[in-house]
């Protein structure tokens, strides 16, 4: 069938900010978090915190684990027709909105829901001695299921337009029932779409009924090692891809990243096979940062998919990005993209049986 888009991202958007712990912000926040952990905190709180942290900080940018997939795919020069599906609140930060950020990327926005009065998500990271406390403010992500909800049909539709759909994980707990309904829609009106999914640490580790939904629809699992091991609840990486593999169409993969390369495993018949695709790591060293170096290999990986490639070339385009996405600050180094891309086009290879 024809496809109006090559990739649409579903995921939450986010203003993503790391900073030094300021003695405004502890005296702010004493009482209110535990430090070295993650919490969830509200607008005035998130709010002020970004005040007390204003010119210390030292990455701010707007993020969210599907944004980062489809903000590098826009950057890869590849002719990508790419769309999304999200809430987008008001960022806290002077600039310009996040629907206007998606669009001049050329992503379509036809299913992008605006709250300008309410402030987006907000994801800050406040260090002390190499100790990390975040605070997370979902914002109008929350929103997401009631959107889904009233635009169900629509939202089927889009998504069944796409040769690919890539989804993420949002922080409330209607969000996942809500969306696994919508791609079992999807998947029955369009079973030639392919989805992918990241569920993060969060969705991974939740024992989510309606998370265990979503993965068993996707075709392509993308997890860590410490995420695998919660979404198969087993410590032992072939049992738990096989119990993730187990149910669903065949065909699925799961993919399990790690400094040294990515093992896939899928299912033949009765019989779990895996391959690892190594590669050189990058030195730490020179490992500038890592937030997002795991939607960066999303996009690789579907990058090389929609365009015909197969599931090796795929882990290979992934693997050449994120080592890319390493030794840069956020997104500083998207510029570079096209040539990492032209690269690995120069060298690809047809996937072996």
């Amino acid at each position: 069938m024809g496809f109006r888009f090559d990739v649409v991202g579903v995921g939450a958007l986010n203003l993503d900010s790391i900073a030094p712990v300021s003695p405004a912000a502890k005296a702010l926040l004493r009482g209110s978090v535990v430090w070295g952990a993650e919490g969830r905190v509200g607008a005035a709180t998130v709010d002020a915190a970004l005040r007390t942290v204003q010119g210390a900080a030292v990455r701010v940018a707007v993020g969210g684990s599907a944004y980062n997939t489809i903000n590098a795919l826009a950057h890869i020069d590849a002719g990508l027709r790419l769309g999304y599906v999200g809430v987008a609140g008001r960022l806290p930060v002077p600039g310009t909105p996040l629907a206007g950020r998606l669009r001049a990327l050329g992503v379509d926005t036809g299913m992008l829901r605006e709250e300008p009065r309410e402030l987006s998500g907000v994801c800050l990271s406040l260090v002390e001695d190499g100790e990390r406390t975040l605070l997370v403010h979902p914002g109008a992500n929350d929103r997401m299921a009631a959107h889904l909800e009233v635009e169900f049909e629509a939202v089927v539709e889009y998504l069944s337009a796409a040769r690919i759909v890539h989804v993420t994980s949002f922080l409330d707990q209607q969000t996942p029932v809500v969306l696994a309904a919508v791609l079992a829609a999807v998947r029955e009106r369009s079973p030639e779409t392919v989805l992918s999914f990241d569920p993060g640490h969060v969705w991974a580790a939740s024992g989510s009924a309606p998370v265990t939904a979503l993965a068993t629809l996707a075709d392509h699992v993308l997890l860590n090692e410490r995420e695998l091991q919660a979404l198969g609840t087993t410590g032992d990486d072939t049992w738990a891809a096989d119990r993730i593999l187990r149910v669903g169409r065949p065909g699925r993969f799961v993919h399990v990243k790690r400094p040294a390369g990515v093992t896939t495993f899928t299912r033949s018949g009765p019989l779990l096979r895996a391959r690892f695709h190594p590669q050189h790591p990058v030195p730490v060293e020179r490992v500038v940062d890592a937030t997002g170096a795991g939607d960066v290999y999303a996009a690789g990986l579907v990058a090389a998919l929609a365009g015909g490639a197969g599931l090796h070339d795929g882990v290979r385009l992934g693997m050449a990005m994120t080592r890319h996405k390493l030794v840069h600050l956020a997104d500083a180094g998207h510029p570079g993209l096209p040539a990492v891309f032209r690269a690995w086009q120069d060298g690809a290879t047809p996937d072996p049986s």
